[in-house]
């Protein structure tokens, strides 16, 4: 392939074409050769692109051959081609003389990476000045010849700035750097600033006249940060500004290396050059200086202590740190000894000591200081109360100077070290300086009143308090500072409270207050609390306060005291009258001990009684059995304080048994402490607490207590403010309390239903001990409960009257108990009265035993009443009780109508009062009922009907009447003109009884009917009855003498409820007789004489017993 077949328009050379494509013509090294030839005489070509052919090493070294002599061709394209690393080296060697070809593109040729990176670089050398071309290899090289690097002649020339970074970044040789007057601006000077935070061997860089911006300058800025190389940079004539500047001076902060910085004509204003020339300034200084200052100025919190005596080159370091240090709040050492700063520094400091109040030493030793210097600092000083240690030695100060500081530490407060060493200072002057240090060295407060205390009687009136207890920033008060104010206090007459409370007082101070407490009598108030006072101490006290009788209260809290001293205290307490008030908390005393200081304290604000009892009751004083304090003493009622403190020391004692506390002013807190002494005390028998307020809370503390207490028997609470919650809570704790049987509570507001309860509480009280249990059964109803058996008992007590009271309340509503064993005892009329009015209600109760004990005739009596209406009481035992015959009578014939049918009892009064309304008796039962008619009734009916003139009808039907019983009835029958019918059947009468009928019926004239069905009679026996009922029913009876009753027996009537008296043991006559006489009854009648005999004696009998008959 030739080359005019590649060239466009058939041209057979190149001729003066200035760019020639090629790519992609299948080119091989053969057609190159000749495209070579044309290069080496073409000298308008400027772009060849032979790229995508079959160019290979051979022909791209033809092709350098040709760009040897060529110096037109700028571009040359060989991508994807076959040169290798052969063609790519040849490339290379001929970029080494050849300066005009600026781009190569080889691409996909298969070249290393390392020669494809040395070629691009050589290309682009080539667009640079040709001495940045020479240099950059030699840069690269590291050519130690290679010192500076001025390119400023280049002006208007593309230097690239990315490149020379490139080439210095790794150079440690190059010290100069110029590259002013190349208008690389930002972009450049962006390029530089990777190079400077590079490469720290380059000293000086010169940016002049580039036009750098402030973006630009603030690129170089944070490059400094990194680099600790450069000394000198140039920045003039560009617009670096005010922002670009300050950015500058804030890089100096970190960067210590520049020393030279030019940003004339620039744009920076006047001050802030100044402010950067500052800081260039200080990079001039020692580097420990401007870490100082620069720590100092942030208000680095971990810089507290500047030290900068006798390094060099620190004179200008006070100037420099004034500033700083006016607004610092943490450094607090200041050392400048050594390092002359002069009098100009002394000036510098003693404006920051105005100012500063967290200085607090102060070193200036060695520092050329005169006169001066020190007035300026001793004038600070009246304004500072914070630098503590000032060091001066070894200046010119002089006698003067030395006087200035006096005359300055009676002003301030905070001096406590001064060396004045070396200052041509006299020994006297010296000894002043050393006075005036010792009264600073005590805390500030003492300082401040000593002057006025010292005079004495001309004192300060208002000095009455002095209080020392707030720490004054810089020390606390110790026994020195004790001991000077003691000097002060030995004869002032006007601190009466005294306090040091929060210090560091010791043994040696608590001693001289004590010298000053013997002789002192206006101090009333002494508070030492959190000190360190011992044993030591409180013992010198201790010994003050017996002869001191101002100080009425002391303040020993959170110290070191012990037992010992609290004993101490104690012994003094006896002694002792006016101290009323010792705070002891956080010692090492014991509780027991601590108890007893704050009683006795106590004791001293209460009643003198009080104090005089204390020891007698501690000591058990066997003479003391009695306590009355109820009489106004005429300086203090026992309040709650008092009476809290007697408690506590009773609670040890046992010989008072009683304690009379009435007509005072304590309330429910003193009740309280004296319900804690009743809950262990086992001795009291005796309490009055009356016309005091306790209220129901009070009296609910003694209600707790009194449910342990066994041994109180009288509590006298009257005019307490009680209401009724107070009794209810006394009645609680009396159902467990066996003891208290007294109990007055007169003028409360309580209701008189509770104040019954409580007498029957209290009466309750007062029986035997298990009656209470027993009682409570009895209320509750206790279904198990049947037998109550109060004749034994556990301890001496008997059951009396008010046994029979309680119980008798209880049993009114019992349905349970049968049975009343109450014998042996002590009970009376009464109590037998409050059983009778019990048995009114009680249908339960079915037998009473009351032997042994002392009812009387009255009590007897009382239960017979209650008979009368009582139904089921079936048998009372009275023996041994002074009771009369007529009395058991009574009581007997009672219990006997009780025995009988309830329709008898109901009636039979009515039947003796012959009420003429009564015509009908109805004592018929029905079969197989408990209670019948038996021979006994029968004999009180008989008895009855002898007089009856009104009942016309009896019916006695199925009840157990035998032929005794038809004897009675008889005898009743032959006399009674009103009866018209009887009905008795079903009886026992058997044939002696219905023959005693058919006598009757032969006498009688009146009755007209006669059923005895079912009695066991022969019938010839019940036919002779029937025929002489059948008579009177169809004539009247014969005979004036049984047709008209007898006028005295007729008209004879009794007062309905009334019973006389009667000698015989039941109401009716001896049946014996009768008795005798049935046993030898046969089946025959009776004769005529028999039946006479037995009508003659009933009669007599009722005519003697006439005023025995029931109402």
């Amino acid at each position: 392939m030739s080359l005019a077949g590649l060239l466009p328009h058939g041209a057979e050379d190149f001729g003066d074409q200035t760019e020639i494509v090629l790519s992609g013509r299948q080119i091989d090294d053969t057609v190159v050769r000749a495209i070579a030839e044309e290069l080496k005489t073409n000298r308008t070509l400027t772009v060849l692109d032979l790229q995508s052919n079959y160019i290979t090493a051979g022909g791209a070294a033809q092709l350098c051959d040709a760009l040897r002599l060529n110096r037109s061709l700028k571009e040359l394209g060989l991508a994807n081609n076959s040169l290798g690393d052969e063609g790519a080296a040849e490339l290379s060697n001929l970029l080494d003389t050849n300066h005009t070809l600026e781009r190569i593109s080889l691409d996909n040729n298969a070249i290393s990476p390392a020669l494809m990176e040395k070629v691009m670089f050589k290309t682009l050398l080539n667009t640079q000045p040709l001495a940045v071309k020479l240099a950059m290899p030699r840069a690269l090289a590291n050519d130690p010849e290679l010192k500076e690097l001025d390119l400023s002649e280049y002006e208007g020339s593309r230097v690239s700035c990315d490149l020379i970074t490139d080439c210095l970044k790794a150079n440690t040789v190059l010290v100069a750097l110029n590259v002013s007057n190349l208008d690389i601006g930002d972009s450049g000077t962006a390029a530089l600033a990777t190079l400077v935070r590079r490469n720290s061997s380059i000293k000086e860089l010169n940016l002049s006249n580039n036009s750098i911006t402030t973006h630009g300058v603030r690129d170089v800025a944070d490059a400094l940060k990194q680099n600790q190389g450069l000394t000198s940079l140039i920045l003039s004539q560009n617009k670096v500004g005010d922002d670009g500047a300050r950015a500058l001076i804030d890089v100096l902060r970190h960067n210590d290396s520049i020393v030279s910085l030019d940003v004339s004509r620039s744009a920076v204003s006047r001050v802030t050059t100044q402010a950067l020339a500052s800081a260039v300034f200080l990079n001039t200084q020692p580097l420990l200086l401007k870490r100082c200052l620069f720590q100092t100025a942030s208000n680095d919190e971990s810089l507290k202590v500047v030290d900068f005596s006798h390094h060099p080159n620190m004179e200008n370091s006070a100037r420099l740190l004034c500033n700083a240090l006016k607004n610092n709040r943490f450094v607090t050492i200041l050392n400048f000894g050594g390092v002359g700063v002069g009098d100009e520094g002394a000036r510098d400091l003693a404006q920051v000591l105005t100012v500063n109040h967290t200085i607090t030493e102060l070193g200036l030793a060695s520092n050329r200081i005169t006169l001066e210097g020190g007035r300026q600092i001793a004038t600070a000083l009246t304004e500072n109360q914070t630098l503590v240690d000032l060091n001066l030695a070894n200046n010119h100060l002089g006698d003067e100077g030395a006087g200035l500081f006096v005359a300055v530490l009676s002003i301030n407060n905070s001096i406590i070290a001064l060396n004045l060493e070396q200052n041509e200072v006299s020994a006297s002057m010296l000894d002043e300086v050393e006075d005036a240090l010792f009264l600073n060295e005590q805390p500030i407060a003492l300082k401040k009143v000593l002057p006025a205390l010292m005079k004495g009687d001309a004192g300060d009136e208002e000095l009455e308090v002095l209080d020392f207890s707030a720490y004054d920033g810089q020390r606390y008060h110790t026994d020195a500072s004790v001991k000077i104010l003691c000097r002060a206090l030995i004869h002032n007459k006007h601190v009466k409270r005294l306090s040091y409370a929060n210090n560091n007082v010791g043994d040696a101070g608590a001693v001289c207050i004590a010298d000053v407490l013997k002789t002192n009598r206006k101090i009333t108030h002494l508070d030492f609390s959190a000190n360190a006072i011992r044993d030591r101490g409180c013992l010198a006290l201790c010994e003050a306060l017996k002869q001191n009788n101002t100080v009425t209260k002391l303040d020993l809290e959170n110290n070191n005291i012990s037992e010992t001293g609290a004993q101490a205290l104690l012994d003094v307490m006896k002694v002792n009258n006016v101290l009323v008030e010792v705070s002891l908390k956080f010692n090492k005393i014991p509780q027991t001990a601590f108890t007893d200081i704050q009683i006795a304290c106590a004791i001293n604000t209460q009643p003198k009684s009080l104090k005089h009892a204390t020891p007698r009751i501690r000591e058990a004083d066997q003479s003391l059995t009695h306590i009355d304090v109820s009489n106004f003493d005429g300086s203090k009622y026992y309040n709650d304080t008092a009476v809290c403190i007697l408690a506590h020391e009773l609670k040890a004692n046992d010989t008072i048994l009683s304690l009379n506390l009435a007509n005072n002013t304590f309330e429910q807190t003193g009740a309280e402490a004296l319900a804690e002494f009743l809950a262990v005390n086992s001795s009291l028998t005796d309490l009055n607490v009356a016309n005091n307020t306790i209220g129901d809370v009070g009296l609910s503390h003694f209600c707790t207590a009194l449910q342990t207490n066994s041994t109180l028997t009288s509590l006298n609470i009257t005019n307490n403010q009680i209401g009724d919650r107070g009794i209810e809570s006394l009645l609680h704790a009396l159902a467990l309390n066996d003891s208290l049987v007294i109990c007055k509570a007169d003028r409360n507001d309580i209701s008189l239903s509770l104040l019954q309860q409580l007498e029957d509480a209290l009466k309750l009280n007062t029986q035997p001990k298990a009656f209470k249990t027993l009682l409570a059964s009895v209320n509750d109803n206790d279904p198990t409960l049947k037998v109550l058996d109060l004749s034994e008992r556990e301890d001496d007590r008997y059951y009396n009257d008010t046994t029979c009271k309680l119980l008798a309340s209880a049993l009114l509503h019992n349905q349970h108990i049968v049975e009343l064993r109450l014998q042996g005892n002590t009970i009376g009329p009464k109590g037998a009265g409050y059983l009778a009015d019990a048995l009114e209600d009680n249908r339960s109760i079915r037998k009473i035993n009351l032997n042994g004990n002392r009812i009387k005739d009255e009590g007897v009596m009382e239960i017979a009443r209650a008979l009368k209406v009582n139904d089921v009481l079936e048998a009372v035992w009275t023996d041994h009780n002074s009771v009369s015959l007529d009395a058991e009578e009574e009581l007997t014939y009672r219990l006997m109508l009780n025995s009988l049918p309830k329709s008898f009892k109901a009636t039979f009064d009515r039947l003796t009062a012959n009420d003429p309304t009564l015509s009908y008796l109805d004592y018929s039962q029905e079969p197989g009922s408990a209670k019948v008619i038996d021979d006994a009734a029968m004999r009180l009916i008989a008895t009855n009907l002898l007089v009856n003139s009104h009942v016309t009808l009896l019916d006695l039907s199925h009840n157990r009447i035998t032929a005794q019983g038809a004897a009675y009835l008889e005898a009743a029958l032959r006399h009674n003109t009103v009866l018209c019918k009887l009905n008795i059947a079903h009886n026992l009468l058997g044939d002696a009884g219905g023959r005693a009928l058919a006598r009757a019926m032969k006498q009688n004239g009146t009755l007209s009917y006669l059923n005895v069905t079912g009695n066991g009679i022969s019938p010839d026996i019940v036919e002779d009855i029937h025929a002489a009922v059948k008579i009177n029913a169809h004539q009247p009876p014969s005979g004036p003498a049984w047709n008209t009753p007898t006028p005295s027996l007729r008209s004879r009537t009794q007062t309905p409820g009334t019973r006389p008296s009667s000698s015989k043991s039941v109401p009716f006559a001896d049946l014996t007789v009768y008795d005798e006489e049935l046993a030898e009854v046969d089946d025959h009648f009776y004769s005529q004489e028999h039946y006479n005999s037995i009508e003659q004696m009933i009669f007599e009998d009722a005519m003697k017993d006439q005023n025995m008959l029931l109402k």
